[in-house]
């Protein structure tokens, strides 16, 4: 009896030791988002908790690692300030599996816009720099299955949202929709995958951060973080 039960504990503990040397050599999918302070999740009181990154690493689960890559007034534009480019050391090393850049709302800044920022005033180097970047991406020996999406809407239906920034707000969104139009051109001629934000989110004020019209709220950025899982899903 005795000799049944010790290989009866022989074997339980040989499981163990298997199922945990199973559980370790599992690789983790490294997602990394790459974006402007829509990524970063700014106006939210919590963005550790709300913002898509976050939100989209609740959605995948624990075999998924999920970063942050995004910066407050990012720019696709190499010549804009601040720039993804400046980031690009970092996403090199961060080595992921799977990139997904959401960048342009700020290109759309220039020109009497957003102060004395100039970035739509270089509008015609865009799609050049964007199909440099996912080439630079491209050669990361992790090789990382891209995607690009089109960004969130300016939303002017907004509540509270003041004259000067309507104003604003109507001459860059036929900006971004141009931009768009770009991100589309670099999807296809690098047959990588799209992602749109924009249309899911048009015309829907309820998303957005009052006052702003360009924010998403917490309920906004879940959205996207859904519209993110279901394209990283299908893929």
């Amino acid at each position: 009896m005795k000799i049944i039960i010790k290989s009866v504990l022989r074997l339980l503990i040989f499981l163990i030791v298997l199922s945990t040397i199973g559980a370790c050599s599992k690789k983790m999918t490294k997602v990394v988002c790459v974006g402007d302070s829509i990524t970063y999740g700014a106006r939210l009181d919590d963005r550790d908790r709300y913002s898509y990154p976050a939100q989209l690493q609740l959605l995948l689960g624990e075999n998924y690692a999920v970063e942050n890559f995004g910066v407050g007034g990012a720019t696709l534009i190499r010549k804009g300030k601040p720039t993804v480019w400046n980031e690009l050391r970092k996403i090199k090393e961060a080595n992921p599996d799977i990139i997904v850049i959401s960048l342009g709302t700020n290109d759309t800044c220039g020109m009497g816009t957003c102060g004395d920022r100039k970035c739509w005033e270089y509008k015609d180097e865009y799609e050049a720099d964007y199909l440099d970047f996912i080439d630079e991406l491209s050669k990361l020996t992790s090789k990382p299955q891209i995607f690009l999406c089109a960004p969130s809407p300016m939303v002017l239906e907004t509540p509270g949202l003041k004259r000067e920034r309507i104003e604003g707000l109507i001459t860059r969104k036929p900006r971004l929709q141009e931009l768009i139009g770009m991100i589309k051109d670099v999807v296809k001629e690098k047959n990588i995958k799209f992602i749109d934000l924009n249309i899911p989110l048009a015309r829907k004020p309820e998303l957005f951060t009052e006052e702003d019209g360009v924010h998403p709220n917490r309920a906004g950025y879940k959205v996207i973080a859904e519209l993110v899982f279901a394209a990283l899903k299908k893929n």
